[in-house]
């Protein structure tokens, strides 16, 4: 619901006689709402198994020891009341949102895992990344929901999101979910925003960010008491570019889990995130690498589940493994399994459910995870700064950078070639006891100063380099440098050419 306000203003306040009058808007508003519509229920379901509802609340760039410095109070009440399980080793599979969004709300890889030394490899799931196709047809776990007669619900509060960035088709034919809160996005980001809806959804009111997203979620659930639900609801913009984004939001979200304790009684919870945080001048020591590795992970299961010691010590023994979003996609077709028709169509599973015992071993390579992001600590030794091969190495990679640049249809022409600059090389090596060795490397390049982070691997038969990954790691923030592209996966690469004008 919009809610906007005029005033009658003199259109030229020289001559307050002759002037003609027109209309100023001075406020703008819009209000998410959950609308049931009774209806189409009518009909009386039959009677089944009791299903429980489902609840997944995603911040972005969390990691797991980020949420416990950061809310604290919120976590003691998911531990006490909820009995929360704190999965500790959740291990992102791709370098930002969509790689890890991808894998766990339809099970599948957006990007190739080269063969190497360090893994078998493996293919990607979509001819073209998954960008170019319509997911209408594809496994999105909330299609299963659906299929079962859950309610649904989805929420983000940036609207391109998971399924659209950058600028992807997602879902074409029709909502994904029951409840779909991007009309509301579109509304304040899209093409017909306006500066004062803007201002007043967001910056301009003194409530946190995710508050429109939270408002709807406990309207929906006010509003389907007696029906089976599934929600997902992704916050970025509170946490997304700030590590202290947090902090502020824990009173928050212990009175709502506090509030809605007996709403979310016969629920399983998913408190969780995509990946750490990744840009801060911490993000490249090795706490740092190891919190963006390091996504958080809190899973509550529904009462009644709790007093199933077998069912709960699997799941305690499986919070002390090594996981990914894969595992969580495979949870959530496990939890909805029961309920879907005997039809349905088959799914693809790249990972095992933790509420049952997990395949051993746990190791990067089995689990899909590329070993630029393994949380698995392996032997290594820093090198001095422009220790041999290290320029040697960043220059490779920065001809693989401009390699892109002059490909790519979003960068082409709008972004600046790249030179290595004269900052000092950072360079890792790990040893694994073969005839290769691998290098991670971190260097900056001009124009712009952009930092990068990438793995490459030398054989000791050869003076070939192989890089590990064509997407190399960004270390700093680039938004304005790379306006020009935001239509491309590859934009951290880009220093827009029209910034030389406005330097000028």
């Amino acid at each position: 619901m919009e809610t906007e306000c005029r005033e009658e203003v003199l259109k030229d306040e020289t001559q307050p006689i002759d002037s003609e009058v027109k209309e100023k808007t001075y406020y703008e508003f819009l209000h998410a709402q959950i609308y049931r519509n009774t209806t189409s229920e009518l009909v009386e379901e039959p009677k089944e198994l009791e299903k429980p509802d489902v609840h997944l609340i995603i911040f972005d760039a969390v990691s797991e020891s980020q949420f416990i410095r950061s809310m604290p109070k919120t976590r003691h009440y998911l531990r006490e009341y909820y009995e929360a399980v704190s999965f500790r080793h959740l291990n992102k599979v791709g370098d930002n949102s969509r790689p890890n969004g991808f894998a766990l709300l339809l099970g599948k890889a957006v990007d190739p895992i080269k063969k190497s030394p360090m893994s078998v490899g493996y293919k990607s799931d979509f001819v073209d990344t998954g960008c170019d196709t319509p997911l209408d047809h594809d496994q999105f776990v909330g299609f299963q929901f659906q299929e079962a007669g859950y309610k649904t619900l989805m929420s983000e509060d940036w609207a391109l999101g998971v399924f659209n960035w950058p600028y992807c088709i997602g879902f074409q034919e029709k909502p994904p979910v029951d409840h779909y809160m991007r009309p509301f996005q579109l509304r304040v980001e899209g093409k017909y925003r306006t500066k004062f809806l803007q201002n007043n959804t967001y910056q301009g009111v003194c409530r946190p960010p995710f508050t429109p997203q939270m408002e709807y979620l406990q309207d929906f659930l006010d509003k389907y008491p007696d029906k089976p639900k599934f929600t997902l609801t992704w916050m970025t913009y509170a946490t997304h570019d700030s590590v202290n984004g947090l902090f502020p939001a824990d009173d928050y979200f212990y009175d709502f889990f506090k509030k809605n304790n007996a709403k979310l009684n016969n629920s399983y919870v998913f408190v969780m995130a995509d990946h750490g945080f990744r840009y801060y001048p911490e993000a490249n020591t090795t706490l740092g690498k190891k919190e963006d590795r390091n996504p958080l992970l809190f899973m509550s299961l529904p009462a009644s589940l709790r007093r199933d010691k077998d069912l709960m010590a699997t799941v305690r023994n499986n919070a002390h493994q090594l996981i990914s979003h894969y595992d969580l996609y495979a949870t959530l077709a496990d939890i909805v399994a029961p309920h879907r028709p005997q039809n349905s169509s088959k799914i693809l599973l790249h990972g095992s459910s933790v509420l049952k015992p997990l395949p051993q071993p746990r190791t990067c390579d089995r689990l899909r995870i590329p070993f630029e992001y393994c949380l698995c600590e392996n032997e290594n030794v820093e090198l001095p700064d422009d220790a041999a091969p290290s320029r040697e190495a960043a220059a490779l990679m920065v001809q693989k950078m401009n390699s892109v640049i002059k490909k790519d249809k979003h960068l082409k022409g709008r972004c600046a070639t790249l030179t290595l600059s004269h900052a000092p090389v950072a360079l890792k090596q790990f040893e694994f006891g073969g005839n290769f060795t691998i290098y991670q490397v971190t260097f900056q390049v001009l124009p712009g100063n952009g930092e990068f982070s990438g793995y490459i691997e030398q054989n000791a038969n050869s003076t070939d380099w192989k890089l590990f990954n064509d997407h190399l790691s960004r270390l700093d923030i680039y938004g304005e440098t790379a306006r020009c592209a935001k239509k491309s996966t590859f934009a951290p690469y880009c220093y827009c050419k029209s910034l030389f004008k406005k330097n000028q």
